[in-house]
């Protein structure tokens, strides 16, 4: 058994019976989903396991995720959903593009339903399975459509309030959706990076911390795209 503290339920404050009941599920799924690979080997939990915690039909599971792996992070098909993640992108935004990439990324989506318990426990299991880093970011980048368009949603926001004469300034000889897409897959890259820095150290530090860390991963390595 697992030491890791009990993951209390999510609220869902979404209006409509129905709509609560949908986002309460989805979050069910998730927390189960943790819960169990806390407790057992990732190759041995299966999406049954996943059901028959909740409980929920095959069904009802493939209705919110295409595998457990999905549920275990969060990954959701909204990713593909440019307007769902530009609202997400513009709630976190705070004059800074890339940290709110990079939030939106670590977090998942969406943030009405986002369990912030869950997060640590989500870097554990990742720090005990390396190769689950690259799986989800493998399926951020087969839903990154949605992702880079709501992204040149954000830049373009942004680069209306940019000061002129600023570095961000020069980025306007580059096609905005040109931008976004490097954009996304450096802060995709950096959030790899950042999550195995913080595996490799011993998983010490907080989802916070590692979030900084890749937020500065990125800025460092392109200082003139981002800010």
């Amino acid at each position: 058994m697992h030491n890791f503290p009990t993951i209390p339920a999510a609220a869902a404050p979404e209006p409509g019976l129905r709509a609560r009941k949908k986002a309460q599920t989805r979050a069910d799924l998730e927390r189960a989903a943790v819960e169990l690979v806390l407790d057992h080997d990732l190759d041995d939990v299966t999406v049954d396991d996943i059901c028959a915690r909740v409980p929920v039909s095959h069904r009802t599971f493939f209705n919110y995720f295409d595998s457990k792996e999905d549920a275990l992070f969060g990954v959701r098909r909204a990713w593909g959903d440019s307007d769902l993640v530009a609202a997400r992108l513009r709630e976190v935004y705070d004059d800074s593009v890339v940290a709110a990439v990079i939030d939106t990324l670590f977090r998942a989506l969406p943030a009405e339903t986002a369990d912030p318990t869950l997060q640590e426990a989500r870097m554990l299991i990742a720090a005990r399975n390396p190769g689950l880093i690259r799986r989800r970011m493998r399926r951020l980048d087969d839903l990154r459509v949605g992702l880079v368009a709501a992204v040149a949603e954000l830049i373009a926001f942004a680069s209306r309030h940019e000061p002129s004469g600023s570095d961000a300034a020069s980025t306007t000889l580059v096609p905005l959706d040109a931008q976004a897409e490097l954009l996304v897959t450096a802060c995709i890259g950096a959030v790899r990076i950042a999550v195995r820095e913080w595996a490799e150290a011993g998983a010490v530090g907080s989802p916070d911390d590692v979030s900084a860390r890749a937020v500065t991963i990125v800025r460092t390595l392109a200082p003139l795209v981002v800010r």
